[in-house]
């Protein structure tokens, strides 16, 4: 847990809601990308079809390597896919 600096509180995150912040995030990347479903997107990508839908669900926990591997099929570094509107993912 982290402290939050503005009034002393202790913030506790929610693996799941993280998640589907993640996924909703990944899922809007896709669709700036011109991919309306995630099928060609997968099979473009290389990467299993199957999995990557539970990514964007939020449904399926990963590894760090795997939202790495996922960032750079996107040409993203972390700081940019946790910049402010990642919190905007609600």
């Amino acid at each position: 847990m982290s402290e939050d600096k503005n009034n002393g509180t202790k913030i506790k995150l929610d693996p799941l809601e993280e998640r589907k912040k993640i996924g909703k995030k990944l899922k809007r990347l896709r669709k700036e990308l011109g991919y309306s479903n995630p099928d060609p997107f997968s099979y473009d990508k290389e990467i299993n079809r199957s999995q990557y839908g539970k990514y964007e669900a939020g449904s399926e926990d990963f590894r760090f390597s795997t939202l790495i591997n996922l960032l750079n099929l996107h040409g993203l570094k972390l700081s940019e896919f946790f910049s402010e509107d990642y919190e905007e993912e609600k």
